[in-house]
């Protein structure tokens, strides 16, 4: 039995646009859809930066995972000749034995990240944009920095599409099936066969699944900015005191994106 294409994948945001940019780079017939016309504000890769860091306090296991992605970034801005990743060095700000500060440090050592461990002296010297209290400390990373993940999410599609991927936008998937030995998706428009589906439809994901139904659940990620922060005469006190622990981890990612935007 033939099928349309050897692989389909549903959902062009940050994850599907790099899958079919990959798969189309590999050689293979690969057909991707979206239901809206990606770059779009429907999905978790809408606005103007992210955040990229070796240094992942989450756990040491990823660090591999970032190495290589910042290699594929690298790639990626040399083929296409745009700016895609702003290294602007990153500040990890917490208590001495808070989860971010150690964790962070805990990667850094044990991949022999470059990597600056600061005081709260020596962070209020090199940093005096900042206003810190009760002695924290942090880990200055200077590989890090910000992806623009639009300009990625088009970049991707663009080069997919001169690789050879068919792209076809504002056409949703209803449902998909097996059919032989791959599987047929159904869209508003039409149909299409191929041997192998990818699913990266981001908040739609269970509609999509069927009766194999995952504990998904979508949340509302809430992001902060504002043309002050621009400035250097702009001052921030962060009270270290707080007993809720997602609260400390917001405090000090907003040193990083501060200097991010800097």
């Amino acid at each position: 039995m033939s099928f349309d294409y050897e692989v389909i994948v549903v959902g062009l945001g940050a994850m599907g646009s790099s899958a079919v940019y990959h798969l189309a780079q590999s050689g293979l017939r690969v057909l991707g859809l979206d239901r809206y016309q990606p770059p779009h504000s429907f999905g978790s890769s809408h606005g103007l930066t992210r955040i990229i860091r070796e240094a992942y306090f989450e756990d040491p296991l990823y660090v591999p995972l970032v190495q290589r992605a910042y290699e594929l970034w690298a790639d990626l801005e040399k083929q296409s000749g745009r700016q895609l990743l702003l290294k602007t060095g990153g500040l990890m700000i917490g208590p001495p034995d808070g989860v971010i500060v150690g964790g962070a440090r805990h990667s850094a050592e044990q991949h022999k990240l470059a990597h600056e461990i600061l005081s709260s002296t020596e962070l209020s010297r090199k940093f005096p944009m900042f206003r810190l209290e009760d002695n924290p400390m942090a880990v200055w990373e200077p590989r890090a920095g910000i992806l623009f993940p639009e300009r990625a999410i088009q970049t991707h599609l663009d080069l997919a599409a001169r690789l050879g991927a068919r792209l076809r936008f504002n056409d949703a998937v209803h449902k998909w099936e097996p059919f032989g030995k791959g599987v047929r998706v159904f869209t508003e428009a039409s149909s299409y066969t191929a041997n192998q589906l990818v699913l990266s439809p981001g908040a739609w994901m269970d509609s999509l699944l069927g009766e194999a139904k995952l504990p998904l659940t979508v949340e509302r990620q809430v992001l902060f900015g504002s043309s002050q922060l621009r400035s250097r005469k702009c001052f921030i006190q962060i009270n270290f005191q707080s007993s809720f622990a997602n609260m400390r981890l917001t405090v000090s990612f907003m040193a990083f994106l501060i200097l991010a935007m800097g």
